[in-house]
């Protein structure tokens, strides 16, 4: 029994001191979910428009999920995947890594059609935590939901999964965080809080606009998330260190979580 627990230590001193190359890799789930419903596809004029910019934004922040090595002696490698929904729920693709799987996913999200018709959100998260439950990494930590919606619904809506709460709540209870991103920027839906981990996952995130700064809001939105998912990621990877006695310190960051910078 002693033989075992010292051989099981030394593993783990090796892992997380960086003895061997697991401990140096953060894997991070990122599972995009996208409204395509009626009130998105129509809202303004050519219809579909909307949606065009939806999928450009997805495609954006999919070119930016790249392996890349921290200060924090972490390298990220991404999985990702992404569905769109309305009153149904369509895979586009199941997560897949980066960045070997980025051109399918790009190709899909590019040939996606708009649906039309109802809204149901609640649906649409709880098919996003099913996807990153069933494949990905096993640090349950390092799972994402980027929510893409209006937040509508319109009087005498139905929620036949449960209702926007429940799918929110089941995602917390999972330790799943979910970031919503307004179809607009300056929207200011209930909804969109109530979807959203906290505060922080929320602000004001857009993944369209109308106005001549879209390039500069979609952008912003883009890199606001990834900084905070490396900002978590190497947050705990420096408690697990410092639990063995080996330091990483991190900037402080004025506007938000810690961010450990790349080099």
């Amino acid at each position: 029994m002693r033989l075992r627990d010292f051989l099981f230590t030394l593993l783990l001193l090796t892992v997380f001191l960086g003895g061997g190359s697991w401990a140096q890799h953060c894997p991070v789930d990122l599972f995009f979910v996208l409204d395509t419903s009626e009130s998105v596809a129509l809202r303004v004029k050519p219809f579909g428009d909307l949606v065009a910019q939806v999928k450009d934004f997805t495609n954006r922040f999919i070119d930016k999920l790249t392996n890349r090595y921290y200060r924090c002696d972490r390298n990220l490698v991404w999985n990702a995947g992404a569905l769109h929904y309305s009153d149904e729920v369509v895979l586009i693709k199941s997560l897949t890594s980066m960045p070997s799987g980025r051109n399918e996913l790009k190709n899909r999200v590019s040939a996606v059609n708009y649906i039309g018709k109802g809204t149901y959100t609640d649906c649409a998260i709880k098919r996003g935590i099913e996807e990153l439950l069933i494949s990905g990494s096993h640090h349950k930590e390092n799972k994402y939901l980027i929510v893409v919606t209006d937040g509508h619904p319109l009087e005498g809506y139905k929620e036949p999964c449960g209702g926007l709460d429940d799918a929110a709540n089941e995602a917390k209870h999972l330790g799943i965080k979910v970031f919503s991103v307004a179809i607009s920027p300056n929207h200011l839906d209930q909804r969109l809080n109530i979807i959203a981990t906290d505060h922080a996952y929320r602000r004001n995130f857009t993944a369209t606009s109308l106005k001549p700064t879209r390039e500069l809001d979609v952008e912003e939105t883009i890199n606001t998330i990834i900084d905070m998912i490396v900002s978590a990621c190497c947050s705990f990877e420096c408690q697990v260190s410092q639990a063995f006695e080996n330091p990483c310190p991190l900037p402080s960051y004025p506007h938000g979580p810690r961010l450990c910078l790349g080099d």
